[in-house]
């Protein structure tokens, strides 16, 4: 069975480890912490009823050009 938490867990955790950290409410059942690691991001979705899932994304953080790069992104992702 995975062990469940609470969102103040979650952020306890964060700040005693240091890693910087930012909340977000995209669905209505969650909350969102984004934490930025050197080379890698966490998307920690927290539920109501303490269950906790991560996604990481790992990456070079190269930077790309700019706007134009920007606009080409979001033409290639937008939602419909």
């Amino acid at each position: 069975m995975t062990q469940r938490a609470t969102i103040f867990e979650v952020i306890e955790a964060l700040e005693r480890t240091r890693i910087p950290f930012r909340l977000a409410r995209d669905r209505p059942d969650t909350i969102r912490v984004d934490a930025t690691l050197v080379g890698m991001r966490l998307e920690i979705e927290c539920f109501e009823d303490g269950q906790v899932e991560i996604s990481t994304f790992e990456d070079t953080e190269d930077i790309d050009e700019g706007y134009d790069d920007l606009m080409q992104v979001l033409r290639d992702y937008a939602f419909d």
